[in-house]
């Protein structure tokens, strides 16, 4: 027998995981690409979310090993969970988080009852 959750009961537990999980706060960040005034391309950082609920944690098991210069290496160290359904992140992205800069590389998962948002993320130096 195949049990749903009601929309109500979804609601709590995405609730519930913001208010238990989410123990730090980050700023978002999306690039835009331009030109300066000599015709060269340039990235700028926009910001599209302050003081966001977070948590961030070694991306552990999660993170998808990768071959580079023929040397095993992890595409991301760390996971950073979000409140579900308040921001949008994608590949390219940045989150400051503690004066730490990170760079996301994919989101985590496409459940049909996802209660966070998850992406794998790099640690930059900027």
């Amino acid at each position: 027998m195949t049990s749903f959750i009601s929309a109500a009961e979804l609601a709590q537990m995405r609730a519930d995981a913001s208010r238990t999980l989410l123990d730090a706060t980050c700023t978002l960040l999306t690039p835009t690409a331009g030109v300066n005034g000599i015709g060269e391309a340039t990235l700028t950082w926009g910001t599209v979310g302050v003081s966001v609920p977070c948590r961030l944690r070694p991306a552990g098991l999660q993170a998808q090993m990768v071959t580079l210069g023929g040397q095993p290496q992890t595409s991301a160290d760390w996971q950073l969970t979000l409140p579900f359904g308040t921001v949008t992140v994608a590949p390219g992205d940045r989150v400051v988080i503690a004066g730490a800069t990170f760079e996301v590389k994919q989101s985590i998962g496409e459940e049909t009852w996802r209660t966070a948002v998850r992406v794998n993320l790099t640690r930059i130096e900027v």
